[in-house]
């Protein structure tokens, strides 16, 4: 195999992640879970991050977390 196809590959999943990332932070769900699914699954798991509604944050927890 040749290492150049394993870089762009690695770089590519790297991208995806990074996108899903964004992606995931603007709904209001984890950073990490759009990386994974972004690296892991590409541009399938972009798709699928785009289909999640957005996560509603109670007044509860966002005073649990500023404190």
């Amino acid at each position: 195999m040749n290492s150049s196809f394993m870089y762009f590959t690695l770089a590519t999943g790297v991208a995806m992640g990074a996108l899903g990332s964004y992606l995931c932070e603007r709904k209001g769900r984890s950073r990490s879970l759009g990386f994974w699914l972004g690296f892991l699954f590409g541009l399938i798991g972009i798709i699928v991050i785009l289909f999640l509604s957005r996560k509603e944050v109670s007044l509860d927890e966002d005073q649990d977390q500023t404190n």
